[in-house]
């Protein structure tokens, strides 16, 4: 996988130029290409469920600031979960809404600048209000953490202690346990954060594959992640170089790493466009042909 500091260090080495003022430029120009290969299909890989805590008598919500498009809303009440319809416009909304309505049942929602309103009102707090969505990629801009050591993490667990250093913004980071023969040390693969729970405490994506590190002091690794698939996690730094080459001039350079760019971004589009939700599906032949998946023969 390549992180942050991974791809701005390949960016320092694919332009021959590590000066503070490239390497900030380099930042821009990946961070620019990886949201225009997000954007390129609705890829799976960029659906995440994100949750929100009802308010009572509140009936609109902030939606977490990573939502681009939302799939479904489902509320979870006690033991019982409901999955309310979409309405699709203001004045179908402005009309269930004339009179004023208090439930913990949801039946509609409805997403306007930013937030996601139900109906009825919620009648009561702490419910979690699940939003399945697609994602929108943040900037890339934090370097690796090295500092912080694994103190307990069990084969097959997702509960992870470290000595120090977690965020509430880490969700969606990784870490990987530094591989090492000895006794109490990782595995050397990368586990998505899934959840923090305070500075020392968080919660894996996935259950940890190595051997069981018990009151340790493992060394690790915390990286920001691109959002694409591990195989093309450098495919936005040859575009980002392509650029700079093209800027000195030097078209041979150029040429070459935008042709490593194209061939990563065909191969993208023929691995990851969705059979069930792209009305557009690549052969990686540069063929394009409309997703029959999405149609019915009358």
């Amino acid at each position: 996988m390549k992180s942050y500091t991974n791809l701005r260090s390949l960016f320092g080495t694919l332009t021959k130029n590590t000066t503070t003022a490239n390497l900030t430029l380099g930042d821009e120009l990946i961070n620019d290409e990886h949201r225009h290969l997000c954007s390129l299909r609705d890829f799976e890989f960029l659906h995440r469920p994100r949750t929100i805590t009802t308010v009572a008598s509140t009936q609109f919500y902030a939606l977490p600031y990573d939502v681009d498009t939302i799939d479904s809303i489902s509320v979870t009440v006690g033991s019982y979960t409901y999955t309310p319809r979409p309405v699709r416009s203001r004045s179908d909304w402005d009309r269930v809404n004339v009179t004023s309505v208090l439930s913990d049942i949801p039946e509609l929602f409805y997403v306007y600048n930013g937030q996601v309103g139900l109906f009825p009102k919620p009648a009561t707090g702490s419910n979690t209000i699940t939003v399945n969505a697609k994602i929108r990629p943040v900037d890339l801009n934090t370097a690796d953490i090295t500092t912080t050591t694994i103190a307990t993490l069990a084969n097959g667990s997702t509960a992870l202690t470290v000595s120090a250093g977690l965020t509430a913004k880490m969700v969606g980071f990784w870490i990987r346990p530094t591989f090492s023969t000895t006794a109490n040390t990782g595995d050397g693969q990368w586990y998505e954060i899934a959840s923090v729970t305070n500075a020392t405490t968080a919660v894996l994506a996935r259950g940890y594959g190595g051997t069981s590190i018990a009151v340790g002091t493992a060394p690790c690794t915390i990286a920001q992640m691109p959002l694409l698939p591990e195989v093309f996690h450098d495919t936005p730094a040859y575009l980002a170089a392509a650029t700079y080459w093209e800027v000195q001039g030097d078209n041979k350079r150029s040429s070459s790493f935008r042709a490593k760019y194209e061939r990563d971004k065909v191969s993208l589009l023929a691995q990851y466009s969705s059979y069930i939700t792209d009305v557009v599906l690549d052969d990686g032949e540069d063929t394009q042909f409309t997703n029959p998946n999405l149609y019915i023969s009358l």
